[in-house]
């Protein structure tokens, strides 16, 4: 069929996009500091449009918009379609948590199918330039001048030319009947909000549609505020879904160097001396006097004998890496059970707006593909949350109990390692003792022998001679050599041998008193 033949009649189309102005972390009155970013995005459309007077669009929208409704703004762009000027009413509300906007551009004139494309020049009117948070749905509407069986070909055509030039075209999903005019569903099935294409494609042939749109109006833009939160709320649980299997997979690795560490040998504690090698020599004891003068012995070095990365090392490196990513997960987790909630909250309010249509649809209306959004779509996005939060919550099991293992085994080994650090230290601390009171026992006893040596030495300067003949007394040196010097080597064996003995006397005094 020619493109001639598939025309309309007062064609317009209508953005509804929706953006999240506040969330849960905030309190009630603070808005997200992204909030006015569809305004923004919406002024943005003044160059593509040809509307010099939309760029100021955001100064002229109170903040936040009343939810109760403003005022449409109004605006010509300087095109004609078929002599007619495209005429631009934008419409800002803030529906609870969302801004929500309601942009139609509309034209009042019969143009062929094709020129759709001048609706959307540029792809201005895509989900990727609006970057509504939440997404949008765009619906295309027109009166045909043809017969009702060319319907589905005249909304491909207004398809076809919507998305000209452009590789997002949606395929077609579902058709069905509203206020006794036909509507298809178009979609590209993405999950991520900014990349969905939601198409509808609405073709009056009823004489009381356009008076029940217009009746339903504020229930159809809450419909499609509650879809678009759904499917927020679902690619979010899936974003989360993700980032947890990705911890889940680290966890798991920790597992797995865990129980690693779990079969290693304990850290010990050895003596070690200065030069490397282990002493094993034991401390002199009290009564060896030879002790010190025997072996030089070298001091004790006391540490610990243990790998560059000891176990009681990375045990430790883990109780400081886990806890922040058991957090994490644990916070994922609360997180898809948020999303869940959210979903199950808006597909009440889906159901809700969904049956304030039904009170003004016609007896031949058939809205089959709306009711399979909340019967269906809804009911499987629930599901496998539910689902993955079965898969995922015993991993937040055994990482919790993993972690309170490895904080009692570094417990446990921190306290060995004090006391067999401590223990070394107290053995140490005792041989130093027992080495200085050897030394000033030595020092002691060999003051003692010099000391009674030379008393004895000052007493009797001939002692020798006193013994063998009392008469008789060596003069030296007249008496030579070799007499003096006799007498001189008894004369100090005879001293020394006093002093020893005054030693040992004193040695066996310090024993009795020590004992």
């Amino acid at each position: 069929m020619s493109d001639t033949a598939l025309r309309l009649k007062n064609p317009s189309v209508t953005l509804y996009a929706f953006h999240l102005c506040q969330d849960l972390s905030q309190e009630l009155e603070q808005l997200r500091p992204d909030a006015d970013q569809l305004w923004q995005h919406c002024a943005n459309l003044s160059e593509p449009l040809g509307i010099p007077d939309l760029k100021s669009l955001p100064e002229k929208i109170p903040s936040p918009p009343s939810q109760t409704g403003n005022t449409p703004l109004t605006y010509t762009a300087p095109l004609q379609l078929a002599g007619s000027p495209l005429t631009v009413q934008v419409y800002p509300v803030k529906i609870h948590d969302t801004y929500a906007l309601d942009l139609t551009l509309s034209c009042e004139n019969t143009i062929a199918a094709s020129q759709f494309s001048h609706f959307n020049p540029q792809g201005c009117l895509l989900a990727r330039n609006i970057q509504a948070s939440l997404g949008q749905t765009l619906v295309l509407y027109g009166e045909p001048v043809g017969n009702p069986e060319e319907d589905r070909t005249l909304a491909d055509a207004c398809v076809d030319g919507f998305f000209q030039g452009t590789d997002q075209k949606p395929q077609f999903m579902a058709s069905g009947q509203l206020f006794g005019s036909p509507i298809f569903a178009y979609d590209n099935g993405k999950e991520k909000p900014t990349d969905q294409c939601h198409v509808l494609v609405w073709l009056n042939r009823h004489p009381e549609t356009l008076k029940l749109v217009e009746k339903t109006s504020l229930s159809f833009f809450h419909l499609l505020c509650c879809r678009s939160k759904i499917l927020f709320a679902y690619d979010q649980a899936r974003w989360c879904y993700r980032q947890t299997r990705a911890l889940y997979s680290q966890l798991e690795e920790e597992v797995k160097g865990f129980k690693e560490l779990a079969t290693d040998g304990k850290t010990g504690i050895t003596e070690r001396a200065p030069g490397g090698e282990q002493n094993s020599q034991s401390p002199p004891k009290l009564g060896d006097l030879g002790g010190l003068t025997k072996t030089k012995r070298s001091p004790i070095d006391t540490s610990i004998q243990q790998r560059p990365e000891t176990r009681l090392e990375q045990l430790k490196q883990k109780l400081t890496e886990m806890p922040s990513k058991t957090v994490d997960y644990a916070g994922y987790l609360r997180d898809m059970k948020d999303h869940k909630n959210a979903i199950a909250t808006n597909d009440h309010n889906y159901d809700y707006w969904l049956n304030k249509i039904r009170e003004h649809s016609l007896e031949n209306d058939s809205i089959k593909f709306l009711e399979d959004f909340l019967n269906q779509r809804t009911k499987r996005f629930e599901k496998q949350i539910e689902t993955d939060l079965n898969y995922l919550k015993p991993g937040q099991q055994l990482f919790d109990q993993m972690l309170g293992s490895i904080r009692g085994i570094v417990d446990i080994e921190q306290a060995e390692c004090d006391r067999a650090l401590e223990k070394a230290l107290r053995d140490k601390e005792k041989a130093d003792q027992a080495r200085e009171k050897n030394l000033e026992r030595w020092i002691t006893l060999v003051g003692t022998g010099l000391g009674v040596s030379g008393i004895s030495s000052q007493t009797d300067a001939k002692p020798v001679e006193s013994i063998i003949d009392p008469k008789e007394s060596l003069d030296c040196p007249s008496a030579g050599v070799t007499p003096c010097l006799t007498y001189s080597v008894v004369f100090v064996v005879v001293h020394v041998g006093v002093g020893v003995f005054a030693a040992l006397i004193m040695d066996r005094f310090i024993k009795s008193v020590s004992k």
